[in-house]
């Protein structure tokens, strides 16, 4: 076995030129999956991030029926009690925070422009324990429980030309029915500008004290959800958390549903299972280029050495020894080019992690459908992870195995005689 090996391993440098295109495509191709895999999942990581810090944090808690309709942002399924709710859920091992707030239809008006928002009233002594908005101000001050002020999304204010200090108008959907469509309007100068990284808020959402929010849409004490954040982002965890708020609530008498960021970010989830789906056609691909490349390697090597071949059967190696032989050069191949491919793969996985890969240079059309479709924006990072470099090495190690075993059959089926008369 072992002088199968070095034999083997002599044999892989033997035709250096040939051996060097087949390391280097199985190298970049490996790199190139490893690239694609670990930026993949730092998109996933930064969305999901975004959506649990922006959007919905870990948990909501809904009145019955509020689910089903929460895109017509309804105002007549609200949480009459909250406190209390607030109250018996906070205590609950793995709850971090917990706040009622108001969602509520709107639109912004400077002038005789408007841009279509939605509004969203909060607790602003609680609510930095469950979102980031407050640690994502880039110009202005927090809100005040008391304030007749919002702030607003950069992008939003820029699309509409606002700054700090001025005053702007939010009209306030009360009803968004359409036979009994209702709305207020409030005066209200702009505190402060955030940049959260979500395209979504930052585009298209407000923020007003709940205080000031229940007065205008006549809900003194009423909210229309109830976020709850939890000291861990682990799955398991949160779905058990979200079955002892199910019990607490008393399923059937308080009359509220509770629902994961899962169920929230439903639409996330669809393009992430087709993103999955499309990567697996990507790293397909990287493969069969890969295993032409080897299978290509090896058969040139039975063709150039067909006398050789007939003169170790001749020798009295074994048909079994012969397929070992070729299947080792294989394997050497394939260990050294997944070697260089994970290396060169993780330097530049590293690199995105650290530097990110800026969408601006992609430009600005495919910077916007982008932003349609991750809550992420300008900046994808990469995330590097072990497991990720020891399954590519392995897979491609494995592929060049694999890939070599039909070529060290057809060695192992040549005829000794007609082998050694081959010129």
């Amino acid at each position: 076995m072992l002088t199968l090996l070095k034999l083997a391993f002599r044999n892989i440098f033997r035709f250096k030129r040939r051996t060097i295109i087949t390391f280097c495509s199985v190298s970049v191709g490996l790199a190139l999956l490893i690239i694609t895999v670990c930026l993949m999942n730092g998109i996933d990581k930064q969305s999901i991030g975004n959506i649990i810090n922006c959007q919905t944090s870990h948990l909501k808690i809904f009145k019955t029926g509020y689910f089903a309709k929460k895109d017509e942002v309804p105002m007549n399924l609200t949480i009459s009690d909250p406190d209390r709710i607030c109250a018996l859920i906070k205590n609950i091992p793995g709850v971090a925070a917990v706040e009622g707030r108001v969602l509520f239809g709107a639109g912004l008006i400077m002038g005789m422009d408007e841009l279509p928002c939605l509004g969203v009233a909060i607790q602003p002594g609680l609510d930095p324990g469950l979102f980031n908005i407050k640690e994502s101000l880039s110009a202005g001050e927090w809100l005040e429980p008391g304030d007749a002020k919002l702030l607003v999304g950069k992008n939003l204010a820029h699309d509409i030309g606002l700054s700090v200090g001025d005053t702007v108008t939010l009209r306030m959907i009360t009803s968004p029915d359409k036979e009994d469509f209702s709305w207020n309007a409030l005066e209200l100068e702009v505190k402060g500008i955030f940049e959260s990284g979500n395209p979504t808020v930052d585009s298209g959402q407000v923020f007003i004290p709940l205080a000031r929010a229940q007065e205008a849409l006549a809900m003194p004490s009423a909210v229309t959800e109830i976020a709850v954040r939890l000291d861990s982002d682990d799955e398991n965890k949160i779905a058990a958390v979200q079955r002892k708020i199910q019990e607490a609530l008393k399923p059937g008498k308080e009359g509220l549903e509770v629902y994961t960021w899962k169920d929230l970010a439903g639409l996330f989830l669809v393009i992430s299972e087709m993103k999955t789906k499309r990567s697996a056609m990507i790293i397909l691909i990287m493969l069969v280029i890969a295993s032409m490349g080897i299978i290509n390697t090896m058969m040139m090597a039975v063709l150039e050495r067909t006398r050789e071949i007939g003169m170790l059967a001749a020798l009295g190696m074994k048909k079994w020894e012969i397929m070992k032989l070729f299947i080792f050069e294989g394997g050497f191949i394939g260990i050294i080019g997944s070697l260089t491919g994970c290396v060169l793969g993780g330097l530049a996985g590293w690199y995105l992690q650290v530097h990110g890969w800026s969408l601006a240079s992609m430009g600005e059309s495919i910077k916007k459908m982008s932003a349609a479709v991750y809550p992420v924006k300008d900046v994808f990072y990469a995330e590097v992870s072990v497991d990720v470099l020891i399954m590519v090495f392995l897979f491609g190690t494995a592929i060049s195995i694999l890939a070599s075993v039909y070529p060290a059959w057809k060695a192992a089926r040549l005829d000794p005689v007609e082998a050694l008369r081959h010129i």
